[in-house]
């Protein structure tokens, strides 16, 4: 258990998608005990294991406050993916989980971005002509 769920913070970020990893040459929460460089220890990584779980979504306050974006980190993309990815561990599995995340993850990072209101391209191939009106007025 313990080798698949390695890239893998309590959180469910993705370490290796992580900035920390480069910038601050991290070796992931769970090999630093939740602390990077000189900042504090993450409290979201003292909640789950002061706990016993292994991830957040084991608890039953899940999600909670702990999960929710945090302003100062929303350059860092995998912030914007925890839930999503603690969801997907959940429903997958660990093992089933690592074979996909990293694809899902580049497929997150580096896709192409959807626009507010819809995707502009996939609204058209569902209506084209409402998409036309909407874009003619």
């Amino acid at each position: 258990m313990s080798v698949y769920r390695e890239p893998h913070a309590p959180c469910g970020i993705f370490c290796p998608q992580c900035p920390g990893v480069k910038i601050f040459n991290c070796k992931g929460c769970r090999e630093q005990k939740g602390q990077i460089k000189d900042f504090p220890v993450c409290k979201t990584y003292e909640c789950v294991t002061s706990r016993g779980f292994t991830f957040c979504y084991e608890c039953e306050d899940f999600p909670c406050e702990k999960l929710q974006p945090i302003v100062n980190f929303e350059i860092f993309l995998p912030h914007n993916s925890k839930i999503y990815n603690l969801l997907m561990i959940k429903k997958l599995g660990i093992s089933k989980w690592n074979e996909v995340c990293e694809e899902k993850s580049d497929l997150y990072y580096k896709g192409r971005k959807i626009h507010y209101g819809g995707d502009p391209l996939t609204l058209e191939e569902k209506d084209p002509n409402m998409y036309k009106k909407k874009n003619n007025k």
